[in-house]
């Protein structure tokens, strides 16, 4: 589908609700602002789109609307992923984190780099673990680890199979061949995290179709409308953990934050974040040279783990940044804090979406767009400093 279309007009956890946790001190260098709280949005009335229009509640459809036109970020509830499920994967990840370094960097991104060693069963660009300071935002080395997953796309899926070996040299193909061919490195040490992922995935799917749902009706669309181009979705998942740090630390002439501030690529991020993280993942609030922030920290609702949500660059553009793409960082936990986990799954387009990402591109596909920003995500220390 040409996306260039849509520029026209267009449980039991806790016995609590809505609450923010703002209590930690603020972090240097960041205006903390504990005004406007973030949206709370149900999405239950989504679960599918077998209705008509009419059928889903226009207060909703407003509120949704508001959210992304004015702040880009609000907390998902009725998103249909069980409490159970959203603990379990924190606590995995976890667990992967505690792994032994020697282990981790059998499974690290930076083995991958070369794209004529990208194998059948192993391996791919941009995928697998990345130790503190590999990835990089504004030139600064981000202070965490991570383990990025993508959709591995099956054996004989068309976009995999034109990327055989007879096709290589053919320049005429997308550029974005290392995306469609590799393989996530799961640690077999740790087979749960498989399993575990696989289950999320499958739930975080239906949840980003229920929201996606919501952005098309919110938009004056029929409920399908963006249906077709995430049918076949390219979606990622970034395992992170953030360690904690003292006031030494967090002043570093070669690390930035947890991890700088930016906007996210695609359609749609979903935040999955340990319950007792505070004061970590601001969100600006302006876009002035005076930046304020909100603190995004985890809600529950009605003994329902809402899911922080917030729209990307794609739709940003295609509706002329009428919604927001909203910039954002994370802060690391301040000690005596424990170090954060959280899993934030990307909803994104199928890889061969076709797309304009600004007024002065030209078309492309959305793997190709995907593969130019994860190019400048890394700085891999050399083997000495390993």
């Amino acid at each position: 589908m040409r996306l260039s279309a849509l520029l026209k007009p267009v449980g039991s956890i806790f016995k609590h609700t809505c609450r923010r946790y703002l209590n930690a001190a603020v972090q240097p260098g960041l205006a903390l602002n504990t005004d406007p709280v973030l949206p709370i949005i149900d999405f239950s009335s989504f679960a599918n789109q077998n209705e008509t229009n009419d059928f889903y509640p226009r207060d909703v459809i407003e509120k949704l609307a508001n959210a992304c036109e004015h702040v880009g970020f609000f907390y998902a509830i009725g998103h249909g992923v069980p409490n159970e499920l959203l603990l379990r994967t924190l606590s995995i990840t976890r667990q992967l984190f505690d792994l032994d370094d020697t282990i981790k960097n059998q499974y690290a991104s930076r083995l991958f780099t070369d794209p004529s060693k990208i194998g059948h069963t192993r391996g791919g660009f941009g995928r697998g673990y990345q130790s503190l300071g590999e990835n990089v935002t504004n030139t600064k080395r981000d202070r965490h680890e991570g383990f990025d997953i993508y959709r591995e796309l099956e054996r004989d899926h068309p976009l995999r199979l034109q990327y055989d070996n007879t096709n290589v040299i053919n320049q005429t193909l997308p550029d974005y061949r290392e995306l469609a061919i590799g393989w996530n490195p799961w640690p077999k040490e740790l087979p749960l995290f498989k399993e575990t992922i696989a289950e999320y995935t499958t739930a975080m799917l239906q949840a980003g179709e229920r929201v996606m749902r919501g952005i098309a009706l919110s938009l004056g669309l029929p409920v399908d409308f963006f249906q077709s181009t995430f049918n076949d979705s390219f979606w990622v998942i970034r395992c992170i953990r953030y360690p904690s740090v003292d006031a030494s630390e967090s002043k570093s002439p070669e690390y930035g934050h947890g991890c700088g501030e930016h906007s996210d690529y695609g359609w749609l991020t979903f935040v999955n974040q340990d319950l007792d993280s505070r004061n970590c993942l601001h969100v600006r609030t302006n876009d002035t040279s005076n930046a304020t922030y909100v603190s995004a920290d985890p809600i529950v609702v009605e003994e329902q783990i809402a899911l922080t949500c917030n729209i990307g660059d794609i739709i940003s553009f295609i509706t002329k940044n009428k919604y927001r793409s909203t910039r954002h960082c994370v802060v690391s936990p301040a000690k005596p804090a424990r170090s954060r986990v959280s899993t934030p799954f990307f909803f994104e387009p199928n890889l061969d979406v076709k797309l304009q990402i600004n007024e002065n591109a030209s078309q492309c596909y959305y793997g190709e767009y995907l593969i130019n920003k994860v190019r400048t995500n890394f700085n891999y220390y050399n083997d000495e400093a390993k």
